[in-house]
C-alpha cells in the first residue's frame, strides 16, 4: 500500500492538470475539494489554483472516506 501511495504521490507532483490523474474526482457541493482513490484508500485533497498547490488533508480507508466526520472537516477547509 505504501508504494500506492508514494506512486500516486508521484503522479500528482507530475501531472499538468488534475484532470489528467488517475481516478480523480472533484467532490461535488465543494468548490476546490477532490477524492482521489488509491486501491482500497481514498485521499481528500484541496487544490489551491492561485499557488498552483495540492494539499492533502485526509488519507483513510474507503469505509471511513464518506462519513459525516471526514466531509465536515473538509467542509470547513474548502
Amino acid at each position: 500500500m505504501q508504494k500506492s501511495v508514494a506512486n500516486a504521490v508521484r503522479e500528482v507532483k507530475e501531472a499538468l492538470a488534475v484532470e489528467d490523474l488517475t481516478n480523480c474526482k472533484k467532490l461535488i457541493g465543494y468548490k476546490q475539494a477532490y477524492r482521489l482513490r488509491i486501491g482500497n484508500l481514498r485521499a481528500f485533497f484541496i487544490l489551491w489554483v492561485e499557488g498552483n498547490t495540492i494539499c492533502f488533508e485526509y488519507l483513510v480507508s474507503r469505509g471511513e472516506a464518506y462519513s459525516k466526520k471526514i466531509l465536515g472537516q473538509l467542509k470547513k477547509k474548502d
